[in-house]
């Protein structure tokens, strides 16, 4: 891939910019499309550009857009379009981005796991591969998982789009939006179905609880996967995608996709994921994950 040259990223006078450096490589393409939330609105994706992007509400500032695009391989060129930022500003942008591309994540044991198992696998991890695109809050990804479960991925980009649009207007809505706008009419306006109770429910529970903060950030940092179990609505697979979320890659979050993958590709069923993937340990998912990945590519 060519990385572009940091004179053709201002797009704007009024842009603020900065980069973020990693301590190691880290490919955003292959970021991008680790799984399908680039998808999802508010994500956009610029092929020609190769640069993500999506609009975020800052407290003093209103709406932005960040765009971050590659300038190395530990490196990302940040772009924001609106008003100008303070220091604050700057540095919750910077922070924001780190999370979308997992920056502190360090790669190094599971590449020596993969090293004895797959040495593609490491290969890809060691170049930047590995990483999973995330949302900017915990909320977030808690919010579009549960719109992935008994789901057809058409209704699931519905979901998200009404979320986004009727909600949040035009960014992801907080947790205090989801709980004004209540459970009869998310039901009813944005059709989430037996979700609008799991989100009311589990929303309420999160801010009641401190797990969550009003912007739906993940209180600590870390949540137990029993936690999540505990919330209305929350079975083994929402669990399993969120800790894998949040770099614990210790379960395979076993859905329809999955189930069909591994039935065709392995010949097992789905109880037989975790034991068939348990060379890999507390990598699992990345074993059944990069795997995949790289076969597809090769075929």
């Amino acid at each position: 891939m060519t990385l572009p040259n940091s004179p053709d990223l201002a797009d704007t006078a009024s842009s603020n910019q900065f980069q973020i450096e990693s301590p190691f490589p880290i490919s955003l393409r292959h970021t991008v499309f680790s799984h399908g939330w680039v998808y999802l609105e508010p994500w956009k994706w610029d092929e020609s550009r190769q640069e993500l992007s999506r609009p975020e509400r800052l407290s003093s500032s209103g709406q932005v857009v960040i765009r971050v695009m590659q300038c190395g391989p530990r490196g990302f060129m940040v772009t924001v379009d609106g008003s100008e930022l303070d220091q604050h500003e700057v540095d919750f942008v910077e922070g924001t981005v780190r999370r979308w591309l997992s920056v502190e994540w360090d790669p190094r044991p599971a590449i020596r796991v993969a090293g004895e198992i797959d040495p593609k696998i490491a290969a890809f991890i060691e170049a930047g591969g590995g990483r999973f695109l995330r949302c900017s809050t915990f909320y977030e990804d808690f919010v579009k998982t549960v719109c992935t479960v008994h789901a057809t991925w058409a209704s699931t980009r519905r979901m998200v789009s009404s979320l986004v649009s009727l909600l949040g207007a035009g960014t992801f809505p907080t947790p205090a939006q989801v709980l004004d706008h209540g459970e009869d009419r998310l039901r009813k306006e944005l059709r989430l179905g037996f979700r609008s109770r799991v989100l009311a429910e589990s929303t309420r529970r999160m801010l009641d609880e401190g797990t969550i903060d009003e912007r739906g950030y993940l209180v600590g940092g870390t949540i137990a996967y029993e936690d999540l179990l505990s919330l209305r609505g929350v079975g083994g697979y929402t669990a399993s995608h969120m800790m894998m979320l949040l770099g614990d890659f210790s379960r395979v979050p076993v859905d329809s996709e999955v189930t069909r993958f591994c039935k065709s590709r392995y010949g097992i069923e789905p109880k037989e994921v975790d034991p068939f993937f348990e060379r890999w340990g507390q990598y699992r998912f990345l074993g059944y994950k990069l795997s995949r990945a790289l076969s597809d590519h090769a075929e």
